[in-house]
């Protein structure tokens, strides 16, 4: 197996997995880590990265673990380690922002957020893949856009059909905003990353031109 594709099928995703279990059964850790408004109006704002390490409960942290290893995985004979880091990078930022600027937002954990943005990261890198690439670029171009229209269809839907229940299927809250922050996140960021790569492509080649 090419170490990109063990990078990619057992770092972010495995490492992940096993911190946040290891925290939420860690005595005190997740109370700490958890984003509380009125400590991060006292300064804690480390609170706004670390509460998506945390979780509201173990089977909210299991969850999430499983998630983040079936995506690494899946996405791994596509998506280079490096841009599922940045989409998951991107995510936590694009958490980060939301949960800063929303005072309605009391309290948070849970990593669903940065999750969406490595969806939203991911789906990016497939609809820009080249047309060259094996099993072929048009599948995979196929295989992203359907992966972000999805994405897309999930965070317009979900609010509405969730609306009336006040916790989620695991027994808690559930703060959309997070999923539309971190899938923007990691979109803003994988494109961001792609077109400074075409960019530099593009400058390599008007050098050797000439050259």
């Amino acid at each position: 197996m090419p170490n990109a594709l063990r990078l990619g099928r057992v770092c972010w995703g495995g490492g992940f997995a096993a911190v946040t279990v290891v925290l939420q059964l860690w005595p005190g850790a997740a109370e700490w880590l958890r984003f509380h408004r009125p400590a991060f109006e006292e300064g804690a704002v480390w609170q706004l990265l670390t509460a998506q390490w945390v979780h509201l409960s173990l089977a909210h942290a299991v969850v999430n673990a499983m998630a983040a290893v079936l995506l690494c995985w899946s996405l791994a004979p596509w998506v280079p380690v490096r841009q599922q880091l940045l989409a998951w990078l991107g995510g936590h930022l694009g958490v980060a922002v939301v949960l800063a600027l929303d005072s309605n937002c009391l309290y948070y954990a849970g990593a669903s957020g940065a999750l969406h943005g490595v969806l939203a990261g991911g789906a990016l890198v497939l609809l820009c893949a080249p047309l060259a690439i094996p099993p072929s670029g048009w599948r995979v171009r196929l295989m992203g856009a359907v992966l972000l229209l999805a994405l897309g269809a999930k965070l317009l839907l979900q609010p509405l059909f969730f609306a009336t229940h006040t916790h989620g299927w695991l027994g808690i809250p559930t703060y959309y905003s997070a999923h539309a922050a971190g899938a923007a996140g990691g979109a803003v960021v994988v494109l961001s990353a792609l077109l400074l790569c075409r960019w530099q492509a593009a400058q390599s080649q008007t050098r050797q031109r000439h050259e």
